[in-house]
């Protein structure tokens, strides 16, 4: 349930994003698209008409309001980028703060309703991991030049630094998280329980949202 959730909530932080900035979205059970044709349309046809000017860099009537727009563009989408990844950290944080507040009253009288909703919501932190563990592991089994990838990659690019800053950062930010949560936060006595569900649930939940629930409810 929680893999579905972290993701459609994951992809409502790119149509905030893009609902603030004025765009027409669609949510798609794992990604979401927003329309830019508008602005696309009217940069096309400046480009046809003065093509040579702007390969050359020279001067031409509408040089200005080209280059805003093709401002525009790169800064709308590197938000909207970036607000995927920051609704899942932000959420991350949230059930974070909980358990580190909560902790004494966890060890003393266990977990309880709100610590367990806590603990999954701290756990969308390892959405971060994941995609990092996937893109390299792609990248070794099937090599393409490419050791990253997803938001983390593109908001990178986005910044014009190298392409693996993000994923690793957050990657690490994320596996620490979970490493804490698991063994800080989880009793012993149900931890190896947690560990192998968490990991089984994950992958059928992963397999059943992507491939059968999901495409059904959210095309």
């Amino acid at each position: 349930m929680f893999t579905a959730i972290g993701t459609v909530s994951h992809e409502y932080g790119h149509i905030t994003a893009a609902k603030i900035l004025g765009y027409e979205t669609t949510l798609h059970y794992g990604s979401m698209n927003y329309d830019s044709s508008e602005l696309n349309d009217k940069l096309i046809q400046i480009y046809n008409k003065y093509e040579t000017e702007i390969k050359n860099n020279l001067n031409f009537e509408k040089r200005t309001e080209y280059e805003t727009g093709i401002e525009t563009l790169k800064s709308n989408g590197l938000l909207i980028t970036i607000c995927g990844p920051l609704q899942t950290i932000f959420t991350g944080i949230i059930g974070l703060i909980i358990l580190i507040w909560r902790r004494k009253q966890i060890h003393q009288n266990g977990l309880k309703i709100i610590d367990w909703l806590a603990v999954f919501l701290s756990l969308f932190w390892l959405r971060e991991f994941f995609n990092l563990a996937m893109s390299i592991g792609h990248e070794i089994i099937s090599p393409n030049g490419t050791w990253f990838s997803g938001d983390e990659k593109n908001i990178s690019q986005g910044f014009e630094i190298w392409s693996g800053t993000f994923p690793i950062i957050l990657g690490l930010l994320g596996l620490l998280i979970s490493i804490f949560v698991i063994f800080k936060i989880i009793p012993n006595k149900i931890r190896l329980t947690f560990i192998l569900s968490g990991f089984i649930g994950g992958i059928i939940g992963f397999i059943l949202w992507m491939n059968i629930i999901g495409p059904e409810l959210i095309s």
